[in-house]
């Protein structure tokens, strides 16, 4: 699969109001979640844990002989910094809509 193009802050809004979450984006590959988390809303990084992901890898490997950018990316959790933070989801959209929006994302 090749590099996904950034969602950019409309498709994001429209995403969080439609309440399609969680949802993650970001580009060449996902590293931004959307979530309801610990009783309030985030933008919030996903990390790859590296052990897991060397277990992963290896697995992949030895069970398909393949491990692509996309299976690591998969692994993401999100328990990175967190960008924004609402009590609800129209507090989030409130806030996405004024933040400086990375080109990334």
């Amino acid at each position: 699969m090749a590099p996904v193009a950034p969602l950019g802050k409309n498709r994001v809004l429209a995403l969080l109001r439609a309440g399609a979450l969680p949802f993650s984006f970001g580009s060449p590959h996902p590293f931004v979640a959307v979530l309801e988390q610990d009783g309030v809303f985030r933008v919030r990084e996903l990390i790859v844990e590296p052990a897991e992901a060397e277990a992963a890898a290896k697995a992949a490997m030895a069970e398909r002989g393949c491990w692509m950018p996309e299976q690591y990316y998969a692994l993401g959790k999100p328990t990175g910094r967190v960008f924004l933070e609402a009590p609800t989801r129209d507090a989030l959209a409130e806030r996405l809509e004024t933040y400086q929006w990375p080109r990334e994302w």
